[in-house]
């Protein structure tokens, strides 16, 4: 093609989730389960009041104004840094701003990756780590989630730098989480490797999962010196600030002195990429975490509970009715299993044609329950198994 790169993709580019959210909106009797956003339980995108209230009382001339610097302001950087670690990573660590997780996952592999190197991740997962990946002209390896002795296969596969991304908890779409103790697992893995090991934690949905997600952070405080950990957070999906476009790249390493090369590495990135982010999402999210946190953590807590419910619902009918799930702890989607992907896309239009709309994944079918009601996910499961 004329005038642009040598490498360039000349597929016409169509996003298949946009594409099918189309649909659903169009259709008076869709069951949507299409989104990626929480809805609330009457069928509109939840809203945490601490966080939009807080909003509408920013000055408009401070709103309008020019973030600090491409990295981010310092306090918004502070803050969420505090909010992601919650004071379970005593290692050096340092961060910048992103626009969303999306940015951070961005940053990191355009930060560590030349065009040719290996990354490595989840065989099923959010479908933008190929298109990252390959817009980076990148080698991909993909690894069985439940299977962590085919992540080490992989890992070990890989000449030169290994770079692994694995997004637990509230695995995108399978709803998949590590526990400690294979997390511990991971580390030991990556610690014994005598090469360098970036691993990019995507923890977009972390702060809805139950229990202690965080506890595996205490092992960052004991990586070895080749271990670089880059978690990548999204204020999109832990606010409800989704088309604000917000988040963080958290990095975390035994030295500090590397750390300040690479965050200004980084910050050079953001400048020559999206130059300045969103100041009044920044102004106001600093502002929640430091003056409204009882607030917000109460609305999280509620917004947390009400989605486990329609989860909770969903899996037990399904299984009630041998609707077959991939194993799920958490999160905003569960994922019904499939061997066959012409299986898959054949029972995906005759859902469609019944005016259940949900999305494909490689071998399964993505059925967003963050944006279905409790009314209408009770039963979804008898009627997506009579029907496929």
């Amino acid at each position: 093609m004329k005038f642009v790169r040598k490498k360039e993709n000349t597929d016409r580019y169509v996003d298949t989730i946009f594409s099918v959210v189309g649909a659903a909106k169009a259709d008076l009797l869709a069951i949507n389960a299409t989104a990626g956003c929480l809805y609330d339980e009457e069928g509109k995108l939840l809203t945490f009041r601490s966080v939009y209230e807080q909003e509408a009382k920013i000055p408009a001339a401070r709103r309008a104004a020019y973030a600090s610097s491409p990295a981010g302001n310092k306090d918004y950087i502070e803050l969420v840094s505090d909010f992601v670690l919650d004071q379970r990573v005593s290692n050096h660590h340092g961060a910048i701003a992103t626009p969303g997780g999306t940015g951070a996952i961005a940053t990191a592999i355009m930060s560590c990756l030349d065009e040719g190197d290996t990354v490595i991740f989840p065989e099923i997962a959010w479908g933008n780590y190929k298109v990252i990946a390959a817009e980076h002209n990148l080698k991909m390896l993909n690894y069985d989630v439940y299977d962590l002795q085919d992540l080490f296969d992989k890992i070990d596969s890989v000449d030169g730098k290994v770079f692994v991304i694995i997004n637990s908890p509230c695995q995108n779409p399978l709803g998949q989480a590590y526990s400690y103790e294979e997390w511990k697992k991971i580390f030991d893995k990556l610690n014994s490797l005598e090469k360098e090991a970036v691993l990019v934690c995507d923890i977009a949905y972390i702060d809805y999962a139950t229990g202690d997600p965080k506890a595996y952070f205490s092992l960052f405080n004991e990586i070895s010196d080749n271990v670089l950990v880059l978690l990548c957070a999204s204020c999109s999906k832990a606010f409800s600030y989704y088309g604000q476009r917000l988040g963080a790249l958290i990095a975390v390493n035994n030295d500090p002195e590397f750390l300040d090369h690479y965050i200004n590495l980084c910050s050079r990135l953001a400048r020559a990429t999206w130059s300045n982010l969103n100041n009044a999402a920044m102004i106001n999210i600093a502002e929640v975490l430091r003056d409204h946190r009882q607030e917000y953590d109460q609305e999280l807590e509620e917004a947390k509970q009400m989605l486990k419910k329609r989860t909770d619902l969903f899996i037990r009918q399904a299984k009630d009715c041998g609707l077959e799930l991939y194993t799920s702890c958490d999160g905003f989607f569960v994922t019904i299993r499939y061997d066959d992907n012409k299986k898959r896309d054949e029972d995906h239009q005759k859902l469609i044609d019944h005016h259940i709309y949900t999305i494909k994944v490689n071998k399964g079918i993505r059925v967003g329950l963050c944006s279905v009601p409790l009314k209408t996910v009770d039963g979804l499961a008898y009627k997506i198994k009579e029907l496929i």
